[in-house]
């Protein structure tokens, strides 16, 4: 396929056709369909074995279903332009419900939220200014607080809290 002579156009039919390979649809009608869904399947493969490495707990709270579910998400989201896996990872456990979460992936969420800023529908980048948030933990019962200050980095405290009666 040859480049149009116009340069803008050229990377806009380019970033079209990266945006339908991730979504599993609407490719140009020159492309093979079946080499076009396996391509897009490649990619979204690839961005769930970056999330699964930054955040170990969570793929392993959803275990079988992790794969199927980040296909869904990453169909209908774009990869992020800041901290590829980790960034991708904070955006998909978002959207799964809190119940689903286990400790430990409650515990990679908040030290995420400690590190990168950005809200739902916004880009997602490094953390600059100041950061608190704290989860009750369970056996044993615990306050986790992580906290970050710009100049003195993260810290976190854990904060027993007893026996259950």
């Amino acid at each position: 396929m040859a480049p149009p002579a116009d340069r803008d156009a050229y990377e806009a039919r380019q970033a079209e056709l990266l945006r339908a390979l991730l979504r599993g649809n609407g490719f140009p009608d020159d492309f093979d369909a079946a080499k076009a869904h396996a391509a897009g399947r490649s990619l979204r493969r690839k961005r769930a074995r970056g999330v699964a490495g930054s955040w170990p707990a969570l793929a392993l709270a959803l275990g079988d279903e992790f794969d199927a579910r980040f296909d869904a998400f990453a169909r209908t989201t774009p990869p992020p332009s800041y901290g590829f896996g980790y960034s991708d990872g904070l955006a998909f456990a978002r959207t799964l419900p809190a119940g689903e979460l286990t400790e430990h992936a409650r515990v990679e969420l908040l030290l995420a939220r400690a590190a990168i800023a950005g809200r739902e529908g916004r880009t997602l980048r490094a953390r600059r200014g100041p950061f608190a948030g704290a989860i009750a933990l369970s056996e044993p019962r615990r306050i986790l607080i992580v906290m970050r200050v710009p100049g003195l980095g993260r810290r976190g405290l854990v904060i027993p809290l007893g026996r259950a009666r």
